[in-house]
């Protein structure tokens, strides 16, 4: 009898789930104030103009342009124009790292604008429409559609991603083994950076990388001096010391930051420091 083999499908690109999709139609003199979440926003502009302020400055997108947010980027909209315009925005979360490569707008070229659509089309036969921020799943919705959106957004991110690969000088289609240990170092603490506020597990982190958690540790260790989840509760205690001197209170803290309770967070927080978190802001900022 032949003998078959399974063989384990690499993605590149994974959508984990959908936080809102909204379809906004807004006239001279909009702005939305500024905010930053912990997840990516994806916005397109259907008719007209619209701006958008973020770390790197104001951006001004056009019909048909495309343009995606960082997670934890603080970013606003205003109106640039006296006509109006229409646009939509796409929020999910994702830890793929191949995304990092995508930071400028995008012109949508006819492929990827037809996926987009599709992908809107798709929704409608998911939501409720028109789309506002909490997502409300039809009471009848045609099969499997949820499913389709995220496929399609996997569909256009990767579209994009080939395009920007194509596009950029910088990547070398083979590495050597040093070079591929500094590139998974690199995607695993771009993983962690992103994770910071939510969890992930080395088993994730495994999965999401297709290697042994012997292999990922031995080489974050030799590139970084610190196993993979230490240098994640350290990424969490920075951010925590961050929001401490922003006077944000301890429950608040626990649950941005996805601890199972305030109590275990400050066991967490003082094991890795040596003091509680309300002394550690007595000794650093209530001087």
């Amino acid at each position: 009898m032949r003998k078959y083999y399974n063989y384990s499908v690499k993605k590149a690109v994974t959508v984990k789930n959908l936080t809102t999709i909204e379809s906004l139609e807004v006239e001279s003199g909009f702005s939305y104030p500024e905010e930053a979440h912990d997840f990516y926003e994806l916005v397109y502009i259907d008719r007209g103009r619209l701006g958008c302020r973020e770390r790197k400055g104001s951006v001004i997108l056009s019909e048909g342009e495309l343009f995606i947010i960082k997670p934890n980027t603080a970013h606003s909209y205003f109106s640039v124009d006296e006509a109006p315009s229409a646009f939509f925005i796409f929020c999910f979360h994702s830890t793929s790292a191949a995304l990092n490569l995508i930071n400028e707008k995008i012109c949508l070229q006819t492929e990827e604008k037809r996926v987009f659509f599709e992908r809107v089309r798709e929704a409608k036969c998911a939501f409720a429409f028109p789309f506002n921020k909490k997502l409300k799943p039809l009471p009848s919705p045609t099969f499997a559609a949820q499913e389709m959106v995220i496929i399609k957004m996997e569909q256009l991110l990767v579209l994009l991603l080939r395009r920007a690969l194509k596009q950029s000088s910088f990547i070398k289609p083979v590495m050597n083994s040093s070079e591929l240990e500094t590139n998974l170092a690199s995607d695993i603490i771009a993983l962690l950076r992103q994770s910071v506020y939510s969890r992930i597990t080395l088993d994730g982190i495994c999965a999401q990388l297709f290697y042994s958690k012997t292999y990922l540790n031995a080489i974050f260790k030799k590139s970084t001096g610190a196993t993979i989840m230490h240098y994640y509760h350290g990424l969490k205690v920075e951010e925590a010391k961050r929001l401490l001197r922003e006077k944000v209170s301890i429950s608040e803290i626990s649950s941005r930051l996805c601890f199972e309770s305030a109590s275990y967070f400050i066991k967490f927080f003082k094991h890795r420091v040596g003091l509680t978190p309300s002394a550690w802001y007595s000794a650093n900022i209530g001087q």
